[in-house]
């Protein structure tokens, strides 16, 4: 039945271009990915000729957020553009204390590759994080699913760094030439750098101005220092690290190349909507982390989101879109471009009507949340606030490294309040700001999107769930945008 179902959909859906080619929608997740590594984000090395080449083809945003700066979070948020804390399991007191993190998206939530899947697409997903695995739930939807992580290499597959695209390549292949089609792709090369040996050619020299050798740390629980299993010598200057991460950069630059390439070679490419996004950032020593991404500073948030949307759209290429966006708004603007109604729960917002030609719709903040340390973020045009709960961090060495304590004397949050254009890299050991007139709505934000998040999960994670909250809770999450107008 639901063979013939999606049978019968897949003649229905999305736009034939006039030699019957089927729409595409390739979605590309770049870990570790900063915006301002980026040339066509004004970096001064030529890191991303291809990416420069597709944002002049398509549309670049300039002020995205990834919703989350740990991998597992931020790929939940992407592919079901729901608050990343929602995959987040409640646990029992015993395993919170210790720090226990377990992640599951729950069935209820919405997914991206479900909708596609539902409206006649072919859909997979290639990606290589091994926490990824469909037994957390990232699978529902695909009806090919492969975690390429380097165990599973086979000898006759090619480097590791090629193996992404060229799965996903196989796998178009063999799709009728009419088929539309939704691909996942997660490269995961530059976090896998600094766990591998340097190869390739190098294209970058160290900055002279950077000649200094970070200090390393005995654990990977730690700020301030080189996480263990990431270091490369200890002789080794941060102007090093920073010219193989760009190396690195340009690789994963030569890939996307080859995976566009070979769109045009098989006649897909105009029918395709390509879409690229940083999931989360990587620090380089800036706000306190090293080769590494956890914190919400504007190095772990700030990625690129690069759209080009089919040639059908009729959207005009080389616009630059301003104003605050979400990795959440991924899967509703894709949804929205290939005609398909935004399913309920999805928190993102839309931004095809942006694109076609309409002002950006006003937004006051966007929020990150589900990193190293407990509590959230909350961006505004210019200011950023992170409501930072030390004691609630539970993991005791990275507490030590943050606030030089076992356990933090005090119980209060700790409140980093800063203007994030003119001081965009704050220390983890800054804070303990005094409420003000300026503050008080990042503030206000910050506490009701931690209430609120917290009777979402109370709602999607229990099967009673909306009978434990009374009706005014319920009608707050309707109001805000975080429920249905029926509740779950």
């Amino acid at each position: 039945m639901l063979t013939a179902l999606l049978a019968a959909s897949a003649g229905a859906c999305g736009t034939r271009g006039p030699d019957g080619v089927g729409p595409g929608v390739l979605l590309i997740a770049v870990d570790g990915l900063r915006a301002d590594h980026l040339h066509c984000h004004g970096y001064d090395r030529e890191t991303s000729p291809v990416l420069d080449e597709l944002a002049r083809a398509g549309v670049r945003f300039e002020e995205v957020f990834a919703s989350a700066p740990l991998p597992l979070p931020a790929h939940a948020a992407l592919l079901s553009g729901c608050e990343p804390i929602q995959a987040r399991r409640f646990l029992v007191p015993e395993l919170e204390e210790k720090g226990e993190r377990r992640w599951h998206l729950s069935e209820r939530l919405p997914r991206l590759a479900v909708e596609f899947l539902a409206a006649g697409y072919a859909t997979a997903a290639f990606v290589e994080e091994p926490l990824l695995d469909p037994a957390s739930g990232f699978g529902l939807g695909f009806q090919r699913y492969e975690l390429l992580d380097p165990p599973s290499a086979q000898g006759w597959e090619g480097p590791q760094d090629e193996r992404v695209v060229e799965h996903f390549l196989t796998w178009l292949r063999a799709l009728p030439a009419g088929r539309p089609w939704f691909a996942y792709l997660e490269l995961n090369h530059l976090e896998r750098l600094w766990r591998e040996r340097p190869t390739g050619e190098e294209y970058f020299p160290p900055r002279p101005e950077l000649d200094v050798i970070p200090p390393l740390a005995s654990t990977d629980s730690v700020f301030f220092a080189v996480p263990r299993s990431r270091a490369r010598g200890g002789l080794r200057t941060l102007g090093q690290y920073e010219a193989a991460y760009d190396d690195e950069l340009r690789r994963v630059d030569a890939q996307l190349g080859r995976c566009l390439a070979t769109l045009r070679r098989l006649g897909r490419d105009a029918a395709t909507t390509v879409s690229v996004v940083g999931t989360y950032g990587q620090q380089l020593g800036e706000a306190g982390l090293y080769l590494c991404a956890g914190r919400y500073s504007v190095a772990d948030l700030h990625v690129p989101w690069i759209l080009r949307p089919a040639a059908a759209s009729g959207i005009a290429p080389g616009a630059r879109v301003g104003g605050l966006v979400s990795t959440l708004d991924v899967a509703p603007t894709l949804l929205d471009l290939a005609g398909l109604e935004r399913p309920p729960l999805v928190h993102g917002h839309s931004q095809a009507a942006t694109l076609r030609g309409a002002p950006p719709a006003e937004r006051p903040f966007v929020f990150a949340s589900c990193g190293l340390q407990e509590g959230c973020a909350v961006i505004g045009t210019r200011h950023a606030l992170e409501y930072l709960v030390p004691l609630a961090t539970a993991d005791a060495q990275l507490r030590r490294s943050w606030t030089g304590f076992w356990s933090p004397p005090s119980l209060q949050p700790r409140l980093l309040y800063y203007d994030r254009r003119a001081t965009p890299f704050p220390l983890p050991q800054d804070g303990w700001v005094e409420p003000g007139p300026e503050l008080e709505p990042l503030r206000t934000a910050a506490l009701e999107f931690l209430s609120d998040m917290n009777d979402l999960r109370i709602v999607l994670q229990s099967p009673r769930g909306v009978r434990k909250l009374d009706e005014a809770a319920l009608e707050r999450l309707r109001v805000r945008g975080y429920l249905g107008p029926a509740s779950p």
